[in-house]
């Protein structure tokens, strides 16, 4: 299947249903920035797996719908090709139309010379209708055809159609369809015999002398037997060719239309061109001896069932090329007839072009055309351009995907979201009755900070937000803050808002009290600690600045829980009063603290948080593998036992270094 059809789809999928609905039609069935183009030949199973996903998506109609939709498409679409006017003089009634609907499709493949083209033919015919054969090795277009024809009949005849599928089977090649066709036929009139004068037996002219007008006809009977062949096919072929072939069938094939070459098949199709090709290569003596057999007989032309001889006739002329082709065969130009401009054409070197794709299919390049050659690179460019494009559009992808992990790791998802369909940045402050705050301090940053050179203490520091972010990853909490100081602030429950937020941030601040000593103190080796402190309870929280937008959460909730952060004690996490009441009688054990000081706040009760009631392995390994982030700066304090596993993640690019790189590559073809 050509792309030229699926073209026509995502036109008008395009224009009626928008953009964006065709995009995710076609991520959904597996073409995510694929560009079709007009010559690239593609599976036969496209338009029916975008018939299917387009009413998964749209919802307006079923995939049957959807084909038959797909077919109006066509029809529609072609005029920009030109076909529309082959349509127009293809016949003056529709009859005429559905009766050659195969010569125009003979016509086509000059243009598309990979097309496998289906074979149509009519019989039944009367005032209201006709039954159309369609037969085809596709399955499941049945209403692709309707949809073509309906919107022909429409379009080109002012007609209504209505077609009925009757029969669907398995025959031959492929599916053999029937249907019966209803519409005003008032142009059809009965087959009758008219003569100008009846012929006295005397008048009549033998049938051998006729025949000799067609010196590559055949006669052959109901039986396939041959009657009589024309002087120069025997010639071709010997007479000894002919003697022991007993049928037709031994001697030749047909190449169009596909179907069985059998004696009901070629009554059925008398208004369909006829290509018959020989078994065996042509061995035919010339003035300089015997041509090595090159060659096989390409024959073009109509068969005819003549009812006084109860015969077929097939009358035709031979598909030739060139002057060499004829040398080939053994031909000469007086061997060709002179009443259908076999000799000219022959001359001009424009034979029916069917012999160029006779040349394609068997592979013989070199004796294809200089235009043939031109066309095909111009094909390649335009396959090379469509892929090209297609990854260009993976790669814009790729960077887009890239762009919003580093926008949702400093916006919410959700909140992200909704700014780029639009909605207004005062829009998003929203108001949280209670969520979950946690704040954690290096102890002694200010000693290392004093005593250890610039860029050790970026390492360090880097080395501690990385591994927190690492572990945050794995809890249902929002990272706010991490601050040049060591500070690292948490939410639970904003903006995803979450009942169990208090629990969740617990299991983080458990986490992150237990890992951060696998760093080292840069200054005596020492294991690193933190001070951590948590308070639950109302803030309000959204997206502030335009140039530089920044998600914030302000209230007292946060300057509490910052309070219980500078509060505490190394290596131990302090509670709040709030924040005990929704831990207790849970799987976190806790325990009563006393009461503090707290700036601005007065005295407030205060818990430890212990550990959980249930036994809990530590955090293995791996946990050091993030599953969001891969810029691990090298350099990371972390006990020999897990620098392997550091150091596989160190030779992997970041986002950035991927996002670099895309961007570099993204160049026009």
């Amino acid at each position: 299947m050509y792309g030229m059809l699926v073209e026509s789809v995502q036109h008008y999928v395009q224009k009626v249903y928008g953009e964006k609905k065709w995009l995710e039609i076609l991520e959904l069935a597996g073409f995510k920035n694929t560009v079709f183009a007009t010559q690239q030949v593609y599976r036969d199973d496209v338009l029916p797996r975008l018939a299917e996903h387009c009413s998964a998506v749209l919802m307006d109609r079923t995939a049957e719908g959807f084909l038959l939709f797909f077919g109006s498409c066509f029809v529609n679409f072609w005029s920009h090709y030109g076909y529309d006017r082959v349509v127009r003089v293809s016949g003056r009634h529709f009859r005429d139309f559905v009766h050659g609907i195969d010569n125009i499709h003979e016509m086509m493949r000059f243009s598309y010379p990979k097309m496998k083209s289906p074979s149509f033919y009519c019989d039944e015919e009367n005032h209201e209708g006709l039954t159309l054969h369609y037969q085809s090795g596709r399955s499941g277009y049945s209403s692709y055809i309707c949809g073509q024809m309906k919107q022909v009949a429409k379009d080109f005849y002012k007609l209504h159609l209505h077609m009925v599928k009757v029969k669907d089977f398995m025959e031959g090649r492929g599916h053999h369809i029937v249907f019966r066709l209803y519409f005003d036929n008032s142009a059809y009139v009965p087959p009758k015999v008219k003569c100008i004068r009846t012929l006295t037996v005397a008048d009549q002219m033998p049938a051998v002398r006729f025949l000799r007008l067609f010196p590559f006809c055949m006669v052959f009977m109901k039986n396939m037997k041959f009657v009589y062949v024309g002087e120069k096919v025997k010639e071709l072929f010997g007479e000894d060719e002919f003697q022991s072939a007993d049928k037709v069938t031994d001697i030749f094939y047909i190449r169009r239309p596909p179907m069985d070459f059998t004696w009901e098949n070629v009554l059925r199709l008398q208004k369909v061109v006829f290509e018959l090709v020989s078994v065996n290569c042509v061995r035919s003596p010339t003035q300089n001896g015997l041509l090595p057999a090159a060659r096989h007989l390409h024959l073009r032309g109509q068969m005819r069932y003549m009812p006084d001889w109860d015969c077929v006739i097939f009358l035709c002329s031979p598909l030739i090329q060139n002057t060499n082709e004829m040398l080939e065969l053994g031909l000469y130009i007086n061997d060709l007839s002179m009443h259908d401009n076999s000799r000219e054409l022959v001359m001009a070197g424009t034979q029916h072009m069917a012999s160029l794709e006779v040349s394609y299919e068997r592979v013989s390049f070199l004796q294809l055309l200089s235009y043939r050659r031109c066309l095909q690179k111009s094909y390649d460019k335009a396959v090379k351009y469509s892929e090209q494009l297609s990854e260009n559009l993976r790669k814009c992808e790729d960077w887009r995907r890239h762009s919003d992990e580093l926008l949702y790791q400093m916006i919410p998802r959700t909140v992200a979201d909704r700014l780029r369909r639009g909605m207004d940045v005062n829009d998003t402050v929203e108001a949280f009755p209670e969520v979950t705050v946690m704040f954690s301090y290096l102890v002694g940053f200010m000693e290392i900070s004093a005593k250890v050179p610039a860029v050790q203490l970026v390492t360090t520091i880097n080395d501690f937000f990385t591994l927190f972010d690492t572990i945050s990853l794995r809890h249902d909490v929002f990272k706010f803050e991490t601050l040049g100081d060591a500070v690292y602030m948490v939410v639970g429950g904003a903006p995803e808002r979450n009942p169990a937020h208090a629990q969740c941030v617990a299991a983080l601040a458990l986490e992150l009290n237990r890992e951060v000593e696998r760093l080292k103190n840069p200054i005596d080796g020492a294991k690193l600690k933190v001070k951590i402190g948590m308070h639950s309870g109302p803030v309000v929280a959204g997206v502030i600045s335009l140039k530089m937008p920044q998600y914030c959460m302000v209230g007292d909730t946060v300057n509490t829980a910052s309070r219980m952060g500078t509060n505490s004690e190394p290596a131990k996490i302090t509670l709040s009063e709030s924040c005990n009441k929704l831990l207790d009688g849970g799987e976190f054990k806790t325990e009563y603290r006393g009461t503090l000081q707290v700036k601005g706040k007065g005295r407030m009760l205060t818990y430890w948080l212990l550990g959980t009631r249930s036994q809990r392995l530590a955090s293995p390994p791996s946990l050091l593998r993030p599953r969001s982030w891969k810029d691990l700066q090298r350099g990371m304090s972390i006990e020999a036992g897990n620098m392997q596993e550091v150091e596989k993640e160190i030779h992997q690019k970041s986002p950035l270094q991927e996002i670099t790189e895309s961007k570099e590559s993204l160049s026009p073809p």
